[in-house]
C-alpha cells in the first residue's frame, strides 16, 4: 500500500513539474509596444518621378531699358480672312468707258494665284494685279491707308490754298482793272466836257 501511494505521489509530482514547463514555455514576456521603445521608420516608398517642368527656374527679366524697342511689347500679326486682301499702293483698272481707281488699303477677294500675279476682284470686277502689291496683313492694310488719306488729304490743302490764292489774285486783278478803267472813264469824260466847253466859246 506505502508503495503504489508512493509511486502515485511521484507520477503527480513528475506530472505538475511537466505541466509546470509546458506552461511556463508557452508564455512570453510583455514587451513595450514598438512606438515606445524605438522610432517609427516611413515605410521605404518608390521614389515618384518629378517632372522636369516643376523645377524650371523663372525667366530672369532684363533690367528696364531706355530704347523705345526694348519697352515695345511683341505685337501679334493680324491677318485679315482667307482669301481676303489689299492693296499695298494705289492701282487702276482700264475699263471700256474709263478708268477706276484703287486706294492703298483697299479691299478685294484674291480669285487665283499665279506666282508673281493674281487674280482679284473688287466686287464687281475680275483684274490682274502683282502680287507684291498685296498684303493680308491688317495693321499694314491699315497703315498704308492712313498714310494715303494724309497724303491725299495735303494735297486736298494744297490745291485748296492754291485756289484761294488764284481766286485772291484775280480778285486783285479785277479790282485793279475796274480802278483804271473808271480812271479811264473820268478822264474821257472830262475830255469831252472840256471840248464841249471849248466849242461853245
Amino acid at each position: 500500500m506505502d508503495r503504489r501511494l508512493a509511486t502515485a505521489i511521484i507520477a503527480v509530482c513528475a506530472i505538475a513539474v511537466f505541466g509546470w514547463r509546458v506552461y511556463s514555455s508557452g508564455q512570453k514576456p510583455v514587451q513595450a509596444p514598438a512606438s515606445q521603445s524605438k522610432p517609427v521608420q516611413a515605410p521605404p516608398s518608390t521614389p515618384k518621378t518629378v517632372q522636369a517642368s516643376a523645377f524650371r527656374p523663372k525667366p530672369v527679366q532684363a533690367p528696364p531699358s531706355n530704347s523705345v524697342a526694348a519697352r515695345l511689347p511683341t505685337t501679334r500679326q493680324r491677318l485679315a480672312p482667307e482669301g481676303t486682301y489689299f492693296f499695298l499702293k494705289r492701282a487702276s483698272l482700264k475699263t471700256e468707258s474709263s478708268i477706276i481707281g484703287f486706294a492703298p488699303g483697299t479691299k478685294v477677294t484674291m480669285i487665283e494665284q499665279r506666282g508673281s500675279t493674281s487674280i482679284v476682284s473688287d466686287g464687281e470686277h475680275q483684274f490682274e494685279t502683282a502680287s507684291s502689291e498685296l498684303t493680308n496683313d491688317l495693321d499694314i492694310a491699315t497703315r498704308v491707308a492712313k498714310a494715303d488719306f494724309e497724303a491725299q488729304r495735303k494735297i486736298g490743302d494744297f490745291i485748296v490754298k492754291t485756289v484761294q490764292e488764284h481766286d485772291k489774285q484775280q480778285a486783285e486783278e479785277i479790282a485793279t482793272f475796274d480802278k483804271q478803267q473808271a480812271e479811264l472813264d473820268r478822264k474821257l469824260r472830262s475830255a469831252t466836257q472840256h471840248t464841249r466847253a471849248k466849242s461853245r466859246n
